[in-house]
């Protein structure tokens, strides 16, 4: 396992724990890392940026002025997945706390969450599992980001 892997889920732990600045400051020791994927820093990064404007919001309710950057995603945007959105999904655990916080980062509703760890961990169709790739469709592209990953 790399240390850029290692520090990214160890941001996650904390993330999921409430610790804000630990995660940040894990998420971008795994960005600085000479080691791991691009994918996995570009993953780590997403966090970071995306738990640091969270923090610095939600800070700011309680003066009554915090904008929490439009965060009700109940409806489906129908934008693509791209490949560090899923990685994001899949180095994330299946909490209730962290699948919010993954809907508030990507901007997708939890249905959608749940469907995308569907794909890579769940039961997925037989007609997914015979996709050949070719037209790099999404169970393929899920099953390629798991690959890179090497989580």
């Amino acid at each position: 396992m790399s240390k850029a892997l290692e520090r990214l889920q160890k941001g996650v732990r904390y993330l999921e724990a409430g610790k804000f600045k630990a995660a940040i400051k894990n998420f971008e020791s795994a960005v600085r890392s000479g080691e791991g994927t691009n994918l996995q820093r570009d993953v780590a990064a997403l966090f970071m940026v995306n738990t640091a404007k969270y923090r610095r919001e939600w800070k700011k309710r309680r003066f009554g002025n915090a904008n929490l950057y439009m965060y009700n995603t109940e409806e489906n945007t129908g934008q693509a997945w791209s490949d560090v959105d899923i990685a994001a999904v899949l180095l994330a655990p299946d909490t209730r706390k962290m699948n919010d916080y993954l809907g508030k980062y990507l901007g997708r509703n939890p249905q959608a969450i749940k469907f995308q760890r569907r794909y890579a961990y769940g039961r997925p169709l037989s007609s997914w599992r015979s996709e050949s790739g070719r037209r790099y469709t999404r169970y393929t592209q899920t099953k390629n980001v798991q690959d890179r990953l090497g989580a």
